[in-house]
């Protein structure tokens, strides 16, 4: 690796991906919550004569505009990742997954004793969240933050199931107690993804998502601050100017592609965004949580003497989704919610929730067979 290799690494990532807050006058603009530095910043970084003499593999490093996709974010930190602990030796710190987890819980308006579940899982699968090093078989759920999201769907679908199976605890105090109304989430959620933004604008970093159809609603100063974001975003006028095939002066006077005087800035603030983010999600997290019903507590001594057959208890009729097409509406809704959340695409969801499930499948059947060769050397050591 050369130093240019290290520089297009770190710029083309940081430049591409960085989450850091920015002014209202940067050159920014915001896809899936994350700011992307584009290409009129980078060129003030990297000269011209550099930039002509790089390898064509660089290009889409410094080239950010084409939109994001998802999945972009994973593959290109995984490679940095990779990149820093292989050739030059640097382990990345372990994800600070306690905070992540509470957030990730709180986002999806879930009930808060999946917290813990979710820790204690982790704690028996020795999951550490640490990134993958480079000589490791490579899996998607050997990246810290998936598989943090991977192991909380699981969880959710252990103590929260998508049918309408009937399931109790034993005891009030047993994970799983409430019960979710996974058709009110999924109305709550559809809400709070289609609300109207603060002051009647498109949204911090909505702009991207705005189609043709779309353009036929929107409003006078809607469309202005698109079109103020579009020319902020894409269009460089002082390279047509500079360009020796360029348009001459005189005609881009006569044509200017901003505002004619003082330009009008629509958006609103990211502070006033910011609150109004989280205004709807605290609207949407006492929607749910006042939706949560008590399951009836069915102790053991009580199922004995129950008539009309075995009580289905929280876990049982465990459902393993392999395609999205096997996605009930509700659970198509909420792994698509979460897959958002960690800016993957959902099949990807699905192989890293099925890659989890296999590690817990394993972690049983070792338990199970630890517990037999137990149980036979303790008879053995009666009969003696």
């Amino acid at each position: 690796m050369t130093k240019m290799d290290i520089f297009i690494a770190e710029e083309g990532t940081y430049n591409m991906y960085s989450n850091q807050q920015t002014q209202e006058d940067d050159d920014d603009f915001g896809t899936q919550g994350r700011k992307i530095k584009q290409k009129k910043e980078i060129e003030q970084k990297v000269s011209k004569k550099m930039r002509e003499k790089l390898p064509a593999r660089y290009f889409a490093a410094l080239d950010t505009q084409s939109i994001l996709e998802p999945d972009d974010l994973r593959k290109t930190v995984h490679e940095l990742s990779l990149f820093y602990s292989d050739p030059i030796g640097l382990t990345l710190p372990a994800l600070n997954y306690p905070l992540l987890l509470f957030k990730h819980i709180r986002d999806l308006a879930l009930p808060l004793d999946l917290y813990p579940a979710v820790r204690r899982t982790a704690k028996l699968l020795d999951i550490d969240f640490t990134f993958p090093r480079a000589k490791t078989r490579q899996k998607i759920s050997f990246f810290p933050e998936i598989a943090l999201m991977a192991l909380l769907v699981v969880v959710v679908k252990i103590y929260h199931p998508f049918d309408f199976i009937d399931r109790h605890p034993r005891t009030l105090s047993d994970p799983g107690v409430l019960a979710v109304n996974w058709d009110y989430w999924c109305k709550v959620q559809q809400e709070y993804e289609f609300r109207e933004t603060a002051g009647g604008t498109l949204g911090h970093g909505n702009e991207v998502k705005v189609t043709e159809a779309d353009s036929f609603q929107l409003s006078g100063d809607q469309i202005d601050e698109y079109l103020d974001w579009f020319e902020k975003s894409f269009i460089d006028e002082e390279r047509a100017r500079k360009h020796p095939r360029g348009y001459p002066d005189q005609l881009l006077d006569m044509f200017p592609t901003g505002r004619p005087g003082k330009s009008i800035n629509t958006s609103v603030s990211p502070a006033l965004q910011h609150q109004d983010d989280e205004e709807a999600l605290q609207r949407k997290l006492r929607a749910v949580q006042g939706s949560l019903k008590v399951r009836e507590v069915i102790s053991d001594s009580d199922d004995a003497t129950r008539d009309g057959g075995t009580v289905n208890r929280i876990g049982s009729f465990y459902k393993r989704y392999r395609k999205v097409e096997e996605l009930s509406p509700a659970a198509k809704a909420f792994h698509e919610a979460a897959a958002k959340s960690v800016a993957i695409k959902l099949p990807s969801l699905l192989v890293g929730v099925q890659q989890m499930e296999h590690k817990l499948l394993s972690w049983r059947r070792k338990r199970l067979r630890a517990d037999e060769k137990s149980d036979s050397n303790e008879a053995a050591s009666q009969e003696v």
